[in-house]
């Protein structure tokens, strides 16, 4: 369990004794001198304590946060609000919410009074852990303390909402925050549009993308990259593909997060060659492709029946100590065999196996299949070769 001060920066007593947490400890360790004199650490100014702080929370190292906090109590300078507002957003981020949410509870018992950051930092965790009812208690929690939510929170609150299919309820924080006189923003509308992209909404997505220029919003290149994800998710692969050139004309830099949608959906369309253009225009401009990357456009060389050009890029990825999905080895393997290729299958699984692969029950039958149209003998001999094998 992460110390605590026992109340707000002017009481200091033992703190509590750590949880599992303080024992998952990663190699970076709190620096010796600051372990050794405490005094040391005493005469730091705030500034310094909270980089020291916010560098061990970047690096997840909870561990040597916790020394820290230990160590700032028995010097007698009791953690501020501040730097729990970063612990708390640092164990949120690592997946760690419940320990966040804890954190949360124990500061208010202990006498802190949590403002209206440390409110949207505890909502906004709870909402990406998908705990919407959470959230919405600590939301009603702080209405009823007088703390006003600000951009921050309704637009935390709003995506929760989005993510949580609850588009109407995300509307109603939307229309809220406009009435209290927040204006729009790059962020809320994409906000919006990426919750109506996730529900196949794209109808309602485009209709705010639109209306983002008609209102002068500047759009950026995420707003750009959902809607785009969103048309290759619908199957509407010229639309996204309108909007990358749109993207790259009013000045815009494409992103991985750009370019993996459009191959992923050229590549199940059959368009590899079109797909494998697109990644090299994106190593062009120092952007590294996604090892999935590679999956889709081995997955696509099948779908078209070329699966010689995708064994050829299997060997490229494992040259390059790139791993492929299971799935792509087994679409190779089925695509192989119904060509006749078996002996290049064996030659594939022999180097698959070594990187810990695993046949599957559906691409084992498609291979005895197509041995069984040959040499049963030799068959009987090669699947029992795999078999040993794997």
């Amino acid at each position: 369990m992460l110390p605590l001060a026992s109340s707000p920066p002017t009481l200091h007593r033992r703190p509590p004794p750590l949880s599992p947490l303080r024992r998952s400890r990663s190699p970076t360790a709190l620096p010796p001198p600051l372990a050794r004199r405490r005094t040391q650490l005493a005469s730091l100014v705030p500034s310094s304590i909270a980089a020291l702080f916010s560098a061990l929370c970047r690096a997840r190292n909870f561990g040597a946060v916790s020394d820290l906090l230990h160590l700032l109590i028995a010097a007698g300078r009791a953690p501020d609000l501040p730097l729990y507002h970063t612990l708390i957003r640092a164990l949120c981020d690592a997946g760690m919410g419940q320990e966040g949410l804890r954190i949360f509870g124990e500061i208010k018992a202990r006498g802190y009074a949590p403002d209206t950051v440390a409110y949207t930092t505890m909502i906004d965790g709870l909402c990406k852990m998908g705990r919407m009812a959470d959230a919405r208690t600590l939301w009603d929690e702080m209405l009823r303390k007088g703390l006003a939510p600000n951009e921050y929170t309704y637009n935390a609150l709003a995506d929760g909402c989005c993510k949580a299919g609850d588009l109407d309820g995300a509307r109603k924080v939307y229309d809220e925050m406009l009435a209290r006189g927040y204006g729009e923003s790059t962020v809320s509308c994409n906000t919006m549009i990426a919750g109506f992209c996730l529900h196949g909404r794209m109808g309602e997505a485009t209709k705010a993308f639109d209306q983002m220029a008609e209102k002068g919003i500047p759009r950026d290149v995420i707003t750009y990259n959902t809607l785009i994800q969103g048309f290759c998710r619908d199957g509407r692969t010229s639309e996204a593909s309108k909007l990358y050139q749109e993207l790259l004309s009013v000045g815009l830099e494409p992103s991985v997060s750009t370019y993996t949608p459009l191959i992923r959906a050229k590549c199940e369309e059959g368009n590899v060659v079109e797909a494998i253009d697109l990644m090299r225009t994106m190593q062009a401009k120092d952007l590294e492709p996604l090892v999935c990357t590679n999956d889709y456009i081995i997955a696509g060389f099948c779908k078209m029946g070329k699966a010689e050009e995708g064994m050829a890029w299997l060997v490229g990825m494992l040259d390059k100590n790139l791993k492929p999905r299971a799935e792509t080895v087994n679409s190779l393997v089925k695509s192989l065999s119904l060509h006749g290729r078996t002996d290049d299958v064996f030659l594939m699984l022999s180097a698959m196996f070594e990187i810990g692969y695993n046949l599957t029950t559906s691409v084992c039958s498609t291979l005895v299949n197509q041995l069984c149209e040959g040499n049963l003998s030799r068959a009987v001999e090669d699947l029992n070769e795999i078999l040993v094998s794997n």
